[in-house]
């Protein structure tokens, strides 16, 4: 362990003990290099670290997320490390007279950055940025996106939904998607951007249909993917990449995993309202609350 940061009694006793369990060099190096990345950001030695030290942490892992600077994977893979390593200095503290202040402050975070690591195939918020600018003349293509990366709608559940399948309450607008036990929630943002693409389509069956009038299938999507993936100059993601950017973003800013579960799982004549009653499920509406990214309309 070569860190200025890093105590004596790390370096020469812990680490050597902590690491001679190691049989791959390569295990020990990815260890070694992500402790010495903790410590030199907090310029300290791991053995002086508070949960407000791994709070931060946390918080800046998952601004790295977000900005596509790190893979979630990844931010999982460090997580681990450094509570498998904290948990062995708290087994054995009698041993190296640890104080009781010194916990494993990392062990709450585990589930949390394994959930956002399943939904590790998502697209960074600024290049979805870039797919809305790019599609924001096509008002049926911007809505579907709109739908898939805020409210957590499948590519399958986009090409079934139908007008009638939205209904609006006093805490909020719920879209009831056939093949669901429960109702998912339409945050106010993309409802809006709904409205637009409402006033502009003509009467059919099915909300978003092609140019015969016939309803979407997955290919068609797939295909508005490429086309805007393309135009937008970045990576060609799919459409379950920009789903799962939903679920990230939700799990980055605390949503429990039952919150997103939940969420991933119009005009005001063509809707149905209900005057005067709150829908009996907010929990999704909650979990949406704690998201600070917002669509704007396209500026056009």
């Amino acid at each position: 362990m070569n860190s200025i940061y890093a105590s004596d009694q790390f370096c020469q006793v812990i680490w050597p003990d902590f690491t001679a369990h190691f049989r791959n060099k390569s295990t020990e190096a990815s260890y070694r290099t992500d402790v010495i990345e903790f410590m030199s950001i907090y310029q300290m030695d791991l053995l002086q670290i508070t949960d407000r030290t791994v709070e931060d942490y946390y918080a800046k892992m998952q601004e790295k997320v977000e900005a596509g600077l790190v893979q979630p994977s990844t931010m999982a893979k460090k997580f681990r490390e450094l509570h498998s390593l904290a948990a062995f200095i708290c087994e054995e503290r009698d041993r190296y007279q640890i104080p009781d202040a010194f916990q494993d402050y990392f062990f709450p975070y585990l589930n949390h950055v394994a959930k956002i690591e399943r939904h590790a195939k998502s697209i960074p918020i600024d290049h979805i940025d870039q797919i809305l600018a790019v599609a924001q003349d096509d008002e049926m293509a911007y809505c579907i996106f709109v739908l898939m990366q805020r409210a957590g709608l499948s590519s399958t559940e986009i090409a079934e939904l139908k007008v009638e399948d939205f209904s609006a309450y006093d805490n909020g607008v719920y879209v009831f998607v056939a093949g669901r036990n429960d109702s998912c929630f339409v945050p106010e943002d993309a409802f809006i951007i709904l409205q637009k693409y409402l006033a502009s389509r003509t009467a059919h069956e099915y909300l978003f249909y092609n140019s015969r009038g016939n309803k979407l299938n997955t290919m068609y999507i797939s295909r508005l993917m490429k086309k805007y993936t393309k135009a937008a100059g970045v990576p060609g993601y799919s459409a379950e990449a920009l789903r799962n950017s939903c679920a990230v973003t939700m799990f980055a800013y605390n949503a429990s995993p039952e919150q997103v579960a939940k969420q991933i799982g119009v005009t005001e004549i063509q809707i149905k309202r209900y005057k005067n009653m709150a829908y009996r499920d907010s929990l999704m509406r909650a979990a949406n609350g704690l998201v600070k990214i917002r669509v704007e309309l396209p500026e056009k």
